[in-house]
């Protein structure tokens, strides 16, 4: 089970993270456009936080699988 969240958590980071490009970032643009963030700072806030979430989540899960495997 761990092993499908920690796919699940590599797919998400990609979709997020590929798309981001310095002069346009897809994410965040399709974020602005739900309606759920008053302004660009606060959907660039949350795409920041999020992303590093994931990441870090990423990197906790794989940790502890290696240690319950070896």
């Amino acid at each position: 089970m761990l092993h499908f969240i920690e796919l699940i958590i590599a797919l998400s980071i990609i979709f997020l993270v590929v798309p981001q490009t310095p002069t346009e970032n897809i994410v965040l643009r399709k974020l602005l456009e739900t309606g759920l963030f008053t302004n660009y700072s606060k959907a660039k806030k949350f795409l920041i936080w999020i992303t590093w979430f994931l990441i870090f989540s990423f990197l906790i899960l794989v940790i502890i699988l290696n240690l319950k495997l070896g």
